[in-house]
């Protein structure tokens, strides 16, 4: 894969800004907050996805407003050139992908070019920055050989972060000699809770029968509690029986009364609808008659007003021409501009052939080729006339510039010759220097005389504050030794121990007579005999290079390296010579050649004016200007013939105008007048005839309207009258008188259902099913039952404090036996707590199986993926090494490596430099994307990762990434010493608030 163009549309403080032609090794350089690291996230969000807002990565969401997202353009091998384009969407944002094929697709079509590969494993594998290196920095000892491991397997630290992680929630479970630990602390509760356990196995029988008969009771209590509670609930339910009993047996009285109007039947609302229909058939006849009225009137107001429909069937071609007036005027005056338009053309026409000095006819003229294709032709034959001139003017420049520096050269050269030496002065001197050869010898054994000096010196100052305190020192420690000594002296004495008293003087005398002896000591420094020999020494060679020999020596020496200086000058001013000699031939040449392009120039533009009809003269002066008047020519002739055959049309078009003008006057009495008077007339007559017109069509509509309306009212008035019928049929009666007393009969009926309705209400609103009710209806005097229940309840009443004594006298034996804790208690506390030991134990099992998952995991890449990409990182870590470090291989236990150098010695990373350190990161890095994932040629991304790298070591890293295989490869940086080791080519230069510029 290589990216070839980055646009971005709107991404951090980047907007609308594009980088092309990226190379295969290409260097963004750019100061701090330039947009590097904006760039580089931006590559990541096209490829793999905006940031969502639940996770800590920037999302770089524009400030300004603008578009967020943007689009790569990238060469896939298989697929080739592919457009990828993402903006603001949905959480990841919208992505589109479109092939150079025209094949089109979003995720999923993105995701097969990826070769499935996520963003944490392309940051991991092929994208790098000063982060990881920093990772090293600050990692010591063990810690630093797992890094390296795990940045060598997946490309990141997460091997070393996971095993740290097991092995941290390993240990805060348990621990083999551990006290804190949750599983040790529940083990020994575990053993203490045995222990008592075990005391209380001797009482378990006698607590076992007392608990046997405690729960005895606690059963019999229970259940007659169940008896008192459902014998209060049936004493509740008799006497809500008793309160709804009268309701009931009203209820059964109204039904009774009910079926002797069973037979009626009367519409709900029926008395209301006959009197509704009663007062709707009444207003309907009465405006029946109005409407019968009003009809014959319109009619007759009909016969006398008729328009007259003759002139109206003309109304279009009156119209037509009272609005073309206008147009008449127009015209004739555009007539009579058409005139005087053509004669200013003519005047036009002879004005451009006296200034062409043509003796051509309209139709030669025509014949003449002015296409673009004649224009394009002169144009460029202008432009290499114009071109050839200043081309001279160059040439005449470069001719004086090259004359005037071959003189300049010529001038100091012979400068040079006058100060050079001959042959023989070089030799005489030579001869001379070989005399004094001595002299460089006694140089060099000056300096060296100096600097051992100058190191002695320092070694004596070094050495006499060293001897400083370690006398303080030593003098300290024999005052302390003198004073125990003296105490064990006089405790010796004081209790009459003379042996103690004894070896505590011979202690004193042991620690006087060491002072004594250091003080002696010190006055033998043999560094200072030494600085006096080489003092003695410097001042000897310095007597013996001020001789005068030695000295006109190197007065000698200075001049002979002098004429060698002028010498490689000379030879200089003879190379810039031949090559102003040859950049002066160069100018001659091109002279020669312009003066022939010149010639030929002038014979193409003579062709071109004799095509043209023009002179020679103006062919070769003037010949785009002729061309752009005959182009002129040609267009007023056309303009000419244009206005002519619009003056013949405007003509035509007044004459048609005034004949139909004259066949319109037929329809008026009076046929004499002007046009305009004809057009007043003419419509004054129309508007009375349209009004007429109007007011007829106006009656008609009325008219058909009042005849609607009489329709509707006698079909309203049939279907009310219908409807009475069928509402005295329905109710059984012939007469209105009938149907209202058979109407009063069903209004009592209603009543009485509503007398029910409301009494089942009353009913209902108790809890009584019907099922209950039935049953309860077997109940004749609800009193008596509820005096039965109530006599029962105080027996159970008086029952229940006699077990309740018993069992309380129960309990406290028990109470006896547990004051240390039961059994039964025990038992439950040891079960709860190893149910707890089990379940973490549990836990602590899943955390050791995943870290011996991980361990396996791990060797098994050491055996089979490992040596692979091991062999690789050797060759590159010998590369930025020079050598010094030949082999990378796994421990055999744990996760560090071992680095083996080539005089034969092996060593672990926390022995290494932190610059060697960091050397093995980049080749493990490297080594993990060009072997193991080889097969994703993805680019490798750096972001300013040698940054701690001296010259040497980054002169390395940079040649062996520059000899990367099939590999693009993009650097940021913003260290400018660092572009040195580019071309200018491969470096893009990223400005603060500028679009990028090529360097």
């Amino acid at each position: 894969m290589k990216i070839t163009d980055i646009h971005i549309y709107g991404y951090g403080k980047l907007t609308d800004f594009s980088l092309s032609d990226i190379q295969s090794f290409q260097v963004i350089y750019g100061e701090n907050e330039a947009g590097k690291s904006t760039i580089m996230s931006f590559i990541h969000s096209i490829l793999f996805g905006f940031p969502t807002k639940l996770q800590s990565e920037l999302r770089y969401e524009p400030k300004d407003g603008a578009k967020y997202g943007g689009r790569l353009t990238a060469f896939f091998p298989g697929a080739g050139k592919a457009v990828i384009e993402r903006v603001k969407g949905k959480a990841a944002g919208d992505v589109s992908v479109v092939l150079a094929d025209g094949t089109r697709g979003g995720e999923e079509l993105l995701s097969e070019l990826l070769h499935h590969v996520d963003k944490s494993l392309f940051q991991s594998i092929f994208s790098f920055n000063i982060h990881g290196l920093q990772n090293i920095n600050q990692m010591k000892g063990e810690d630093l050989g797992r890094y390296l491991f795990s940045a060598g397997s997946l490309g990141t630290d997460q091997l070393v972060t996971a095993e740290n992680a097991l092995q941290k929630e390993l240990e805060n479970r348990f621990k083999p000699n551990g006290k804190k630990p949750s599983l040790n602390v529940k083990l020994k509760q575990l053993k203490q809770l045995h222990q008592e356990l075990k005391k209380a196995e001797q009482q378990n029988e006698q607590y076992w029968t007392l608990l046997h008969e405690k729960e005895t009771l606690e059963k019999k209590i229970t259940r007659m509690h169940d008896d008192q509670q459902h014998i209060q609930q049936e004493l509740l339910r008799l006497k809500e029986w008793q309160e709804i009993f009268p309701l009931i047996a009203e209820e059964r009285e109204l039904k009774r009364e009910r079926e002797q109007f069973k037979d009626i039947s009367f519409p709900a609302d029926g008395l209301a609808m006959i009197e509704k229909l009663e007062s709707l058939i009444h207003p309907l006849e009465a405006r029946k008659t109005s409407l019968e009225a009003r009809i014959g009137t319109l009619e007759k107001e009909l016969e006398k007003n008729k328009p007259d429909h003759a002139l109206l069937e003309k109304e279009p071609q009156i119209n037509a021409a009272v609005e073309g007036i206008p147009l008449l005027e127009k015209l004739r005056q555009e007539e009579s501009e058409l005139s005087l338009k053509l004669a200013n053309l003519s005047e036009e026409i002879l004005i451009l052939h006296e200034k062409l000095h043509l003796q051509t006819d309209e139709r030669q003229l025509e014949a003449i080729d002015t296409s673009v294709f004649m224009k394009e032709k002169v144009n460029k034959a202008q432009m290499r006339h114009s071109r050839l001139l200043t081309k001279k003017q160059e040439l005449d420049e470069r001719f004086n510039e090259e004359k005037s520096a071959l003189e300049d050269i010529e001038s100091k050269m012979d400068g040079l010759k006058e100060q050079i030496l001959t042959e023989a002065e070089r030799a005489a001197i030579k001869e001379k220097l070989s005399l004094s050869a001595d002299r460089h010898l006694l140089e060099k054994e000056l300096q060296d005389t100096k600097e051992r000096l100058l190191f002695l010196h320092k070694a004596e100052e070094i050495e006499r504050k060293n001897s400083s305190e370690k006398r303080k020192q030593e003098k300290a420690q024999l005052f302390i030794f003198g004073i125990l000594f003296a105490a064990l002296s006089g405790w010796g004495l004081w209790s009459q121990t003379w042996v103690l008293a004894f070896a505590g003087l011979i202690g004193i005398a042991f620690c006087g007579f060491m002072v004594y002896k250091k003080q002696q000591g010190e006055n033998d420094n043999f560094i200072k005999d030494e600085i006096r020999a080489l003092a003695e020494k410097e001042s000897l060679l310095m007597d013996k290079l001020k001789q005068p020999d030695i000295q006109h020596a190197a007065k000698l020496e200075a001049q002979l390296k002098r004429d060698s200086e002028l010498q490689s000058q000379f030879l200089q001013y003879k190379f810039q010579l031949g090559l102003a000699n040859e950049k002066y031939e160069k100018v001659i040449a091109s002279f020669e050649k312009w003066e022939k392009e010149y010639a030929d120039l002038d014979k193409e533009m003579i062709g071109l004016g004799n095509l043209l009809f023009l002179s020679v003269e103006i062919s070769k002066s003037h010949l785009p200007e002729a061309f752009g008047l005959i182009e002129q020519l040609k267009a007023l002739y056309r303009e000419k013939n244009y206005v002519m055959e619009r003056k013949a049309a405007a003509a035509r078009g007044v004459k048609e105008k005034l004949i139909h003008f004259h066949s319109l006057k037929e329809l008026l009495e009076e046929q004499q007048g002007s046009v305009q008077e004809v057009s007043y007339l003419l419509r004054k007559r129309l508007k009375e005839e349209t009004e007429k017109h109007i007011k007829l069509a106006e009656r008609k509509t009325k008219l058909y309207e009042l005849k609607d309306e009489y329709s509707t009212v006698l079909a309203e008035l049939g279907h009310f009258k219908k409807e009475y019928g069928q509402r005295l049929a329905l109710a059984g009666t012939e007469t209105a008188e009938e149907y209202r007393e058979k109407g009063i009969a069903a209004q009592k009926l209603a009543r009485l259902d509503e007398q029910i309705k409301q009494i089942a209400k009353q009913i209902n609103m108790h809890s009584f099913s019907q099922d209950e009710i039935d049953q309860y209806m077997n109940v004749e005097n609800p009193l008596l039952a509820i005096r039965a229940l109530s006599e029962e309840l105080n027996k159970l009443h008086d029952s229940i404090p006699t077990l309740q004594s018993s069992l309380a006298e129960v309990k406290y034996e028990i109470q006896l036996l547990e004051e240390g804790g039961t059994y039964a208690e025990l038992l439950h506390k040891f079960a709860l707590l190893k149910a707890e030991f089990e379940e973490e134990a549990r836990e602590w099992a899943k955390y050791a199986a995943a870290k011996d998952i991980l361990e396996k995991t791990i060797s098994s890449f050491k055996n089979e993926r490992l040596p692979k990409m091991l062999d690789k990182a050797e060759e590159y870590l010998s590369y930025l090494t020079n050598g010094n470090y030949v082999r990378i291989y796994p421990k055999e236990e744990g996760n560090g490596f071992l680095i083996e150098s080539k005089e034969g010695p092996t060593f672990e990373a926390k022995e290494l430099s932190q610059a060697t350190a960091e050397q093995i990161y980049v080749s493990l890095r490297l080594a993990l994307a060009m072997t193991i994932y080889g097969k994703h040629p993805f680019p490798i991304i750096i972001d300013d990762s040698f940054v701690n790298f001296d010259h040497v070591r980054t002169g390395k890293i940079i040649s062996l990434l520059k000899n990367l295989p099939d590999r693009q490869i993009l650097f940021f940086t913003c260290h400018k010493h660092l572009l040195s080791y580019f071309q200018q080519e491969q470096i893009k230069s990223v400005m603060k608030e500028k679009l990028p510029v090529q360097l």
